[in-house]
């Protein structure tokens, strides 16, 4: 009853996918995680490293009194997204001039987790909702909820508690429509809750996600190399790309969904697609635009985390990677040579000279 009753409560929030495990430690899960680090391909994510490792994979470290671990998958993909995300066409709104200027090719894609409300407010939401309602019932409920801005390894704990297996991409996936085209969260609980099996699904011996990803990412296995993944190079590479890195991501300008887009898991599930973004259109709004003026403009979505500077040195790496410079293009580039930060001006700089 204890069981179903969580279930309820998560609906509510419009949380469907629920599952339950013990707060034990994850020794696989934090072997892993160490000899990524060690072996570099963490890129310069420094915050990946030190005590992340141990701490992520031991929900007890977080709260001593942790008895059980409650994940949550919200799904992100098509319409499912506004079962739990109070503004699920966030990004298209605050896009609105780009999307509706012209020309509207050539187009730089944008992953689809970044369509909605930023998911790190937006989910903490919910589960701060959930947890309240736990406890109003009885059932102790942390106070913290965590997603993956917060060391805990939602996807270790969440195929331990039966809601999908992690894929040969790293993903987490699941039975349900929507697929790997979740985001994972947790709260922890000092109460003995009964706890959900494993699923004993595999991948099998597809394959389709390490021969799919553009820039063999998937060195093995669950095992991705940050240096070389288009997400890293478009969100958390800082500074200026290296002249492959900015081949590399070809025409996504934030995030990167070809892992996912082939994995068969997804072949059912409720999807439009990444956003295509007009690049010159972009381009032009984003140079005039101040890193305060560009913060309110995408606030409530995932783009912050880019920022002004690596959207648009982006934006002008994909430019060069998928258009003919035609005299309006040559224009922007002109500008943004000018840019007052370095990683811009470069490669305006770099994709001018490639075509003079």
């Amino acid at each position: 009853m204890m069981r179903e009753r969580l279930g309820e409560l998560a609906a509510r929030h419009g949380l469907e996918l629920i599952g339950v495990t013990d707060a034990g430690p994850l020794p696989d899960a934090r072997a892993r995680m160490e000899e990524s680090v060690a072996a570099g391909r963490m890129a310069r994510m420094d915050w990946m490293g030190g005590d992340r490792p141990r701490l992520a994979t031991d929900p007890r470290a977080q709260d001593p009194a942790a008895r059980s671990v409650i994940v949550v998958a919200a799904p992100y993909a098509g319409a499912d997204r506004a079962a739990w995300d109070p503004q699920p066409d966030a990004l298209r709104e605050a896009l609105a001039p780009v999307l509706a200027g012209s020309p509207a090719e050539p187009a730089g894609r944008i992953a689809r987790y970044a369509l909605g409300t930023d998911y790190h407010a937006a989910l903490r939401d919910r589960l701060g909702a959930l947890a309240d309602d736990l406890r109003r019932e009885g059932l102790p409920a942390g106070e913290v909820a965590y997603v993956d801005d917060r060391p805990l390894a939602e996807r270790a704990l969440a195929a331990r508690a039966g809601m999908g297996w992690i894929g040969k991409n790293s993903n987490l996936l699941t039975h349900a429509r929507a697929g790997s085209w979740v985001f994972l969260g947790a709260i922890l609980s000092s109460a003995d809750l009964p706890a959900d099996e494993p699923v004993r699904t595999t991948c099998g011996s597809c394959t389709r996600c390490l021969s799919g990803c553009p820039t063999g990412a998937i060195v093995a296995p669950q095992t991705i190399d940050a240096r070389r993944c288009i997400s890293y190079l478009t969100i958390e590479h800082p500074g200026v790309l290296d002249p492959w890195e900015a081949e590399a991501i070809g025409d996504w300008i934030f995030g990167c969904d070809v892992c996912q887009e082939v994995c068969p898991v997804n072949a059912d599930a409720d999807d439009s697609g990444p956003l295509l973004v007009p690049l010159l259109p972009l381009i032009a709004w984003l140079l005039p635009l101040g890193g305060r003026a560009f913060g309110r403009a995408v606030g409530s979505s995932a783009l912050t985390r880019a920022g002004r500077h690596r959207l648009l040195r982006n934006a002008i790496a994909a430019l060069g990677n998928v258009a003919e410079l035609t005299p309006e293009a040559l224009a922007l580039l002109e500008r943004a040579s000018g840019d007052r930060r370095t990683e811009v001006r470069v490669q305006a700089a770099r994709v001018l000279r490639s075509r003079s």
